[in-house]
């Protein structure tokens, strides 16, 4: 006898919703709201992390959808903990311990909301999400447009014939303030030279982080770093032997930065 499958809810508020109760759970939170009910407040600069546990053992991924509706996968991803299959009743966080980089609030200001999905088979995200052959990231493009509706039409086309009792959803959500100025982030892929000035409450150390992240997301590696009191310069370079100078400066007895990124192919 086939299973019946019950069509998915779409709501505001938790995005796509299973409307039959199942032995499958998935909790998502971030680090600033264990309980994962809150609206946490980050700003820009901030470092978030993740965590999805699961009752049973699932595929999970998780989307982002940010203010402007904005969809990014989040997991799985290429980095070391990008795996999505988690065992029953553990916690995974992201990044983890072993990832060589932060995930840092960036912006744009407004509420942001952490979809996971979890499903006791693999779901096929062809429709939605695409790992390129040229990526220069760890994360898969997101093809889906509409933000949070055009997610959940098409997450809901991709789990309808799923046993109802197979997969699951939960949100947390976070708020980006708009107190502190993002830093400018630099179009480092079309520009060999860019420059910013800036006024910033973050410290040198962490508007240096900021970029130096920036060039890594997009696989640089850092090769040298030589600090002193108000300016830091890093060195960098890819795989395929293109270089990039990063050079961060802290103007004296202000909160005024210096930014230049110069690249290299």
């Amino acid at each position: 006898m086939a299973l019946a499958q019950t069509s998915p809810k779409i709501t505001t508020q938790s995005i796509i919703v299973n409307p039959v109760a199942s032995p499958l759970k998935v909790s998502v939170w971030t680090a600033k709201d264990p309980t994962g009910t809150k609206t946490p407040t980050y700003v820009a600069g901030d470092r978030m992390t993740l965590n999805v546990k699961t009752t049973q053992d699932a595929y999970v991924y998780l989307f982002n959808v940010d203010q402007k509706g904005n969809v990014d996968l989040i997991l799985p991803n290429k980095f070391t903990s990008g795996a999505n299959f988690i065992k029953a009743n553990t916690t995974k966080s992201f990044p983890s311990k072993e990832d060589k980089f932060t995930f840092d609030i960036a912006g744009p200001a407004g509420l942001n909301k952490v979809l996971a999905v979890a499903s006791k088979t693999e779901l096929d995200l062809e429709d939605i999400a695409q790992f390129k052959e040229d990526q220069t990231t760890g994360f898969a493009t997101v093809t889906v447009r509409g933000g949070q509706n055009g997610l959940a039409q098409a997450l809901s086309i991709i789990v309808k014939p799923l046993p109802s009792k197979d997969w699951v959803t939960d949100v947390a959500q976070y708020q980006i303030s708009a107190k502190v100025a993002t830093p400018p982030v630099p179009v480092a892929t079309t520009t060999a030279t860019w420059k910013s000035s800036f006024k910033s409450a973050l410290g040198l150390n962490r508007v240096y982080e900021f970029y130096a992240n920036q060039l890594k997301a997009i696989g640089y590696e850092a090769d040298e770093t030589t600090t002193t009191r108000q300016q830091i310069v890093g060195k960098f370079s890819m795989a395929d032997e293109s270089t990039a100078n990063l050079t961060v400066k802290q103007r004296p007895g202000t909160t005024t930065y210096d930014v230049v990124v110069t690249r290299k192919e």
